[in-house]
Order: C-alpha cells, then structure tokens, then sequence
C-alpha cells in the first residue's frame, strides 16, 4: 500500500476546515452550552431553542463529550406528541440556489433514522406539543444515506431552495404516522448546510454572535420576524396604554448576571419610549427589581445598578438629565406579581383604571408512592388519596389543566422519558374519570430532565418521581 503523503493529510484538512468554514448552520455539532436566563443553568444548546419551551424544552444529551439532540419523533401513548429543534441560519436562503445538507441521526431501537426539514422566515412557537400543522420543504429517507460511521447514520441532500428563508426547524411533521409499539427518539449531531457557491454571506459572524447571546430558553414567543441579515429577538421592552408611559424592562434585557444592557435590545427601547426629553415635565420613575439573590440587600443593589444603567443610556443617548429620573432598586417582585427580575420605567402617576389581570395557578403534586413500583399502574390502596387530590380540582369550563410526569435519573433517559408520560396519561385518564367535564389541555412527560432535588440520595430521588397538575385559573381584574 502506497503510503499517504503529508501533502495529501494537508489537503484533506484543508477541504475539512473549508466546509466548516461555508456552513451556514450555527453550532452544528452542539458544543457550545447555553447557561439560560431564567434558572441560570446548562439547558440547550447556544444558538437552538424549542418550538414549545415553555413545555417541553430541549433534551441535550452528552455521552463521552459528544453532545447531541434528542427530538420526540412519535409517541406510543400520545401519537400527537412531536418536539422540535430550531435556529436561525447564519446565512439566508436564497430562492433558486443550490445547497447541500449533511446531518448525522441515530434512532431507538428498530425505528428509522429519518428526518423532515422546514425553511422559514421567522422561529416557530407554539403552545403545544402536537405535530406542527405547516409541510416539510424536505424529507431525508433512506435514499439519502450517503454512510455510517458507528452507530450514526450520515444523511445527506443536495437540494435547490424554493424560497427565501432565514431559518431551520427539524422534526417529524406527519400527522398521519403509523402506529408505534415504542417510543420513537431520533438523536441528531453535526448539522452541516453548505451553499454550493462557496459564498458566505459578510453577515454571518454578526447573526452568530447575536445568537449566542440570547439565553432564555422557557418562555413562548409569538410572530418574531427575521430577515435573514440580524438576528431579531423577542419583545423584551412592553408598553402599556393608558395616560402614563409605562416601560416594563425584562431581565433579559440586561446582559446575564449584570446590570448593563443588552445592545440587541436598544432600538426597541428608542422606538417604545415616545416620550422626548423636551415633553418631560414631571419626574420619571425607574424602579428596579431583583429577587434571585438570597441576600435582600444584594437584590436592592442590582436592581438599583440596572435602573441607573437605563439612565444612563437616556443620558448620554437620547439627551435627557440625570435629574429627570427618580431611581430606586427593590428586593421582590414588581408590584403586578411578574416573577421575572425587571425595571419599571413610569413617567407619571400610572392611570388607576389600568389594572392588568391577575393569574393565579395551583399546583398538585402526585407522588410516586400512588404508583405501582416502576409502573404507570396506579396504586389502588392509595385512591382514597388520589380522590382527595382530584377533588381540589374545581369544575368550570374556565379552569384548564395540565399534568407533567417526571422521574429521577435511574435507568435510561428513553425509558424515563416514556414513564413520565404513561404516568401522566394515567392521572389524566384518573381525572377526567372522576371529572368528566375536566378541561385538561396539555399532557406531558419530562422524564429526568427537570429535577426538584438531588438525585444522589433515595430522599432526592423520591421527591422527583413525580406527577405535577398545574391548574389554570380565569384572569381575574384587580379592584
């Protein structure tokens, strides 16, 4: 055998580091962890998110350093139930061109390793689980396996862009799948599209850095444009109506675990304050307020540092004076109840008549014990309990439910994944048997992937075999 040469090595490290270099996919192998704003810990990859995170988030494994997705193709006990992972490409689509899309999948047990992939022009969002009601633009099968390499299979497509698109969305979009005998889990890794111009566009550093840098990763968000050049965020400054300007600045607003502002963030806040520094007659309230921190006056501190940062930016950007401003930081939540950390900029006396709803939710929480061990059965010893738990649910077509099944980390993610939802559909079943008029809206199973306490030790990990029912109340008008 004719040994292989170092110009030859050289070569292939080259072509290697090329299509790293065009790929229009940010993280495509999901090295990179995102430390999200609202638990402040490792819960997704930088740059992807969920199409329903306030329900069911990201499943992001690491086996041996190589991380990877984890989507729920198909479900034996809730057929409907599909996740999906999505991004915004650092490069757009463009109609007519020619591209090449490489991934490497891995399925559970005898199912195929297959995908359906949707170009769009903004991140889709949604308030259920149920498989997205938009077609595919592509689906790789068994015709475009172009290898193997260990347990993955490579799939791989050359395709011509129907339309301009900005981003990527990967799942199963079938409604009409066959029925299953197991769970169905595809796990995907190193995604690769490559344009085969050879063209990046001069943007593509810019969207990855803008993508980096927005951490929330639980919280739905609806109708949020992208054109492709600048990676637009969800609505992070709100306004109410009324007689008072009334800005209420969100946590992430402010860079993580900091006090300074998020630049990606500054133009909503130019466009929503309509108020100029001529028209100013009375003082400006800002008010701050921080409540993570276990120590009250730290809070008072950090949410103080962030209403002076907004401030300072109308100061020196916008040509207002220190002495419009009234600036105070508190410990606590903002006078409405919102639990997220934010500023409250007011500039008057807020209107009395405007009075936000209040929700209010009650939480049940089901304890493995009513189950038969490692069982969705229940325990028919313990019904006179259960009974008692169901019963606080309140009847009314206005009162909505959830139930999320979770476990601790014994046995396989697969197999705790499927648990958590057989329990769950068996207390849904449970309650609208003795609830028939029940309004249960969402049915989930979490598996491992949301702990309440330390796994290491057998007090932890009863506390996480768990079945949650979250009950929804009507919005109710404050007097």
């Amino acid at each position: 055998m004719r040994p292989v040469s170092y110009i030859h090595v050289l070569l292939l490290l080259l072509l290697t580091a090329s299509v790293t270099a065009q790929n229009i996919v940010p993280n495509p192998g999901f090295q990179d962890v995102n430390i999200c704003t609202e638990y402040h810990a490792p819960c997704a990859p930088s740059g992807w998110q969920a199409v329903a995170p306030h329900i069911s988030k990201l499943i992001y494994k690491d086996d041996n350093r190589q991380r990877f997705i984890m989507l729920t193709m198909q479900s034996r006990i809730n057929p409907a139930l599909r996740t999906y992972c999505q991004t915004q490409l650092l490069c757009s689509l463009k109609k007519g061109a020619s591209y090449k899309i490489r991934l490497f999948t891995m399925s559970n047990k005898d199912q195929p390793p297959f995908t359906d992939i949707r170009f769009d022009t903004a991140l889709i969002y949604r308030n259920s689980t149920n498989c997205l009601d938009i077609p595919p633009d592509l689906q790789l099968r068994k015709a475009d396996v172009a290898g193997s390499n260990e347990n993955w299979t490579i799939l791989e497509k050359t395709f011509i862009a129907g339309k301009d698109a900005s981003c990527i969305i990967i799942g199963n979009f079938n409604k009409q799948s066959p029925p299953i005998k197991d769970e169905h889990y595809l796990y995907l890794d190193s995604i690769t599209i490559t344009p085969l111009d050879g063209k990046m566009c001069p943007d593509a550093d810019t969207v990855r850095k803008a993508l980096y840098a927005f951490h929330k990763r639980h919280s739905i968000y609806v109708d949020i444009p992208g054109d492709g050049l600048h990676f637009l965020p969800p609505q992070s400054v709100f306004q109410r109506s009324g007689r008072c300007d009334t800005l209420l600045l969100k946590n992430d607003f402010f860079l993580p675990q900091s006090r300074n502002i998020n630049p990606i963030y500054q133009e909503q806040l130019r466009k929503t304050m309509k108020v100029d520094r001529d028209q100013v007659h009375n003082k400006i309230f800002l008010t701050g307020y921080a409540h993570l921190s276990p120590n009250k006056k730290y809070n008072e501190i950090i949410a103080t540092d962030r209403a002076n940062e907004v401030a300072r930016y109308f100061v020196y950007n916008e040509g207002f004076s220190f002495d419009d401003f009234v600036i105070t930081g508190k410990d606590g939540y903002s006078p409405d109840g919102d639990t997220t950390e934010l500023v409250m900029m007011v500039s008057c006396q807020p209107a009395p008549e405007i009075t936000p709803p209040v929700i209010r939710t009650d939480t049940l929480l089901i304890p493995d014990l009513l189950f038969r061990f490692n069982s969705s059965e229940l325990n028919v010893r313990q019904h006179v309990s259960l009974d008692s738990l169901v019963n606080r649910i309140p009847s009314g077509d206005s009162v909505t439910i959830t139930v999320t099944g979770h476990t601790d980390d014994a046995g396989t993610s697969e197999y705790n994944q499927e648990l958590s939802l057989r329990r769950a559909t068996t207390v849904a079943d449970y309650i609208r048997s003795r609830k028939p008029g029940a309004h249960i809206t969402q049915i989930i199973g979490m598996g491992e992937s949301m702990p309440v306490s330390d796994n290491l030790y057998a007090e932890g990990r009863r506390k996480n075999r768990r079945v949650e029912i979250v009950i929804f109340y009507p919005p109710e008008r404050r007097p």
